[in-house]
């Protein structure tokens, strides 16, 4: 069998550059989250470091290859991004082919002309638009890539089922095996294909007969394995993973290749978000729709009942089953990501269903309806969440950049969770940002606490980037953009305000001493950043709380792009240190953020001091906002 012929080749083609060009288009342009491996590869990959286990090394080279020299332009987070939009499309394309291989094993007859092309379409089309998938070719992640590898793995298997022993045989097994090795330097649920292949590939005794030609195909399956070799080489070279868990020794390469701190993810997890029947029925509906999961059951019954060459199709529905119960078994926070090739190998399925309606009738008739379902598909109808759109997700780069932007003095330390950490390490590397802190990973809140007594008892600056349970009454603090430093207690230093007041609210007992007003381009958007002077006159007894109105110059509300009202209520200090907490006397910088509206542009700013607890006001006033703010 000719895995390509001409024609199938160029629509092919077509497909891939169409897909690759819808998920360019909707990926995200930057980082876009903090708490998942995303931010992770969107720094390993641009500086050749060492991920998470097991390590990822041909992602981590390819990836690296790919954002440095093939793609040397815009930020680094971006070019990751595509390289999954890349991986996506080329899955994307392969699924075509293969759906088209499959239908024309499995089918009595082909449709006439154009319309033999139709299978596949609808394999590409259904699995291409479904939103996980979508969602998954948008941003810097491993399963675009496993996918890949996958549906490969599957296009070879199936050239070589039913066929003779040969040189071209021989050679695609040389490639099936080279794709397995491969897959195992990426992502080990490779090995979930095991089963299936071994069904599609049964009747081939040439296969399974001992020959030299089994030592050529090991070494077709193990010479990827020597990517490994990467992680020891590069922390040769100091390099090391970003939580600084890899062991340059025998026993921690071993342990960091083998994930084995991952074996927990079967029997019990923290972080496991388990499904019940009927939302992962809902998944279903969400990824196919009611028309892609009819068009695809149909499929599979009309391979069971009148399908010829049944086996590479059963090899085709064992892979689906067994990587569906590895999902309902693998106890993580993202379970349906592990679904991602069950429903690739689910698609071929519904351009078999369109394969067998072409031999139903040559009637126009059900070639309109062929049309009306692709048409149905495309438009997502029957369930189908909306397509993905990154495009203007710049949210998480635009704090990261804030952070990042901070004005650390030398030697600064920075204590956060390590998703904030990591966008602090990737501001650094890929924008120069922020070069005199030194970033703290501290998930623990114990571990913080400590971090944080550690670093004010050697007299370093200190930020903490969320509040720590424990250490409000025990420091000072003051705002530092989205940061807050941290201070032995009465210490705090701040700068004199820009814009003195001296107006007193909370009953006299807290005076607002001075505000400072700052416009900032951000990627996403203009930003107000304004900064609050408290200084309280005696202890508070309520725990105040900010609410934040943009308004027009007559003072009516304005509203953000979403249609929202542009009010903002925020606690100070983002919520580290209660004001019962603060001393009296002591200047307190507080540090505000507020997205402008796009269309009109605020004249003043409505500022309203309430009691969390009660919502009782405790005082308002309004602040001009020149026309340059």
């Amino acid at each position: 069998m000719t895995i390509f012929d001409k024609a199938q080749g160029r629509l092919a083609i077509a497909v891939g550059v169409l897909f690759f060009l819808l998920y360019a288009f909707t990926a995200a342009p930057s980082i876009v989250e903090l708490y998942d491996d995303s931010l992770e590869f969107q720094l390993v990959g641009p500086t050749f470091g060492i991920a998470h286990p097991t390590g990822y090394p041909l992602y981590t080279l390819l990836g690296g290859l790919w954002s440095r020299v093939l793609l040397p332009v815009g930020n680094w987070a971006w070019r990751m991004n595509l390289f999954s939009a890349l991986a996506a499309a080329l899955t994307v394309a392969l699924l075509f082919v293969f759906t088209q291989q499959l239908a024309k094993r499995t089918a009595r007859a082909e449709a006439p002309g154009p319309r033999r092309f139709l299978p596949g379409l609808f394999a590409a089309t259904a699995f291409g638009l479904s939103p996980l998938w979508w969602s998954q070719a948008t941003i810097a992640e491993v399963y675009a890539l496993h996918n890949l590898l996958v549906i490969s793995a599957l296009l070879l298997a199936l050239a070589l089922a039913g066929e003779p022993a040969g040189q071209t045989t021989i050679r695609r097994a040389s490639l099936l095996a080279l794709t397995i090795g491969l897959g195992l330097t990426h992502h080990r649920t490779i090995v979930l294909l095991g089963p299936g292949l071994l069904i599609m590939l049964w009747g081939q005794r040439w296969l399974w007969q001992p020959s030299r030609h089994w030592l050529r195909w090991l070494g077709w399956l193990l010479v990827p394995l020597l990517l490994y070799l990467y992680l020891p080489l590069r922390a040769t070279m100091g390099v090391m993973d970003l939580n600084g868990s890899y062991a340059n020794t025998w026993g921690g390469f071993w342990h960091h290749v083998l994930a084995r701190g991952y074996t927990g993810f079967f029997t019990e997890n923290t972080l496991t978000r388990s499904l019940t029947v009927t939302e992962w029925a809902q998944l279903w509906v969400a990824q196919y729709g009611v028309v892609g999961l009819t068009l695809g059951l149909l499929g599979l019954g009309w391979l069971l009942w009148r399908g010829r060459n049944r086996q590479a199709g059963l090899g085709l529905v064992l892979v689906l089953l067994v990587n569906l119960a590895f999902a309902l078994a693998y106890r993580v926070g993202d379970p349906e990501v592990f679904m991602l090739p069950a429903w690739l190998t689910f698609a071929p399925l519904i351009g078999l269903c369109v394969a067998a309606l072409a031999q139903l009738s040559q009637a126009r008739l059900l070639q309109v309806g062929q049309i009306a379902l692709l048409l149905g598909l495309l438009s997502g109808i029957g369930g189908r969440e909306p397509p993905i759109n990154r495009r203007q997700d710049w949210a998480t780069h635009d704090d990261a950049v804030a952070l990042a932007k901070v004005d650390f003095p030398a030697q600064s330390q920075v204590i956060g969770l390590e998703g904030q950490i990591t966008a602090l390490h990737y501001m650094q590397q890929a924008a120069g940002l922020g070069q005199n802190a030194q970033g703290l990973v501290a998930n623990d809140p114990e571990k913080r606490r400590a971090a944080i007594t550690t670093a004010i008892k050697a007299g370093l600056p200190t930020f903490i980037t969320q509040e720590v349970e424990g250490i409000a009454d025990q420091y000072s603090f003051s705002g530092a953009g989205p940061l807050v430093r941290v201070w032995p207690r009465g210490q705090a230093k701040v700068a004199a305000p820009p814009n003195p007041l001296n107006v007193l609210l909370a009953n006299d007992t807290l005076a607002l001493t001075g505000y400072a007003l700052e416009r900032l381009a951000d990627a996403g958007g203009p930003i107000l950043r304004i900064t609050f002077y408290w200084q309280p006159q005696a202890f508070l007894a309520q725990n105040y709380k900010l609410s934040l109105r943009l308004q027009s110059a007559a003072g009516l509300p304005l509203t953000w792009p979403d249609g929202s009202a542009a009010v903002a209520d925020h606690f100070p200090l983002r919520g580290v240190a209660p004001t019962t907490t603060w001393l009296p006397g002591e200047v307190v910088s507080d540090v505000h953020y507020l997205p402008l509206p796009a269309t009109t542009a605020p004249k003043q700013l409505y500022v309203i001091l309430y009691d969390a607890a009660t919502v009782a006001e405790a005082g308002s006033l309004t602040i001009g906002l020149p026309a340059t703010h």
